[in-house]
């Protein structure tokens, strides 16, 4: 279960953040593997023995295989007019600025060094949007 108490299914793509999941993910890996807290192995370590991602990546991978869905589907879909919209009043809290999706957007773009100017005509191809996306080499740091 998640903090939020939703199912394990559904908390990949949902509400857990990596910093949640992935230190479980990697303690069930160190017992499965029998390897000791006294084997000094880090987290990244542990991620490369098995073969497996990041939980970051993993959700980084998915959101923007979302994004070339979202580009691909027509102007009238109700997704597409949520991504390109603005409020047309109403004010804002103070301080920080909510993240929005365009910015989660583009900084996974950023962390996988694409220009965030030059991705769009590449995700009308599906096929080549899919490809690019899985083969998208693992720039990001994990948390050990």
């Amino acid at each position: 279960m998640c903090p939020c108490g939703l199912k394990a299914r559904y908390t990949v793509q949902s509400c857990c953040p990596p910093s949640y999941t992935e230190p479980k993910l990697v303690r069930h890996m160190r017992s499965i593997m029998r390897i000791s807290w006294m084997d000094k192995l880090t987290n990244k370590d542990i991620l490369e023995r098995t073969g497996l991602t990041s939980m970051e990546d993993f959700l980084i991978r998915k959101n923007l295989r979302w994004t070339g869905n979202l580009m691909r589907m027509s102007p009238d879909r109700l997704p597409k007019q949520i991504l390109y919209s603005q409020l047309s009043s109403g004010h804002r809290k103070l301080g920080r600025p909510r993240l929005r999706f365009k910015d989660t957007i583009k900084r996974n773009l950023k962390l996988r060094d694409t220009k965030t100017d030059s991705w769009t005509p590449l995700s009308q191809q599906r096929d080549k949007w899919r490809a690019t996306v899985k083969c998208w080499k693992q720039t990001l740091t994990h948390r050990d």
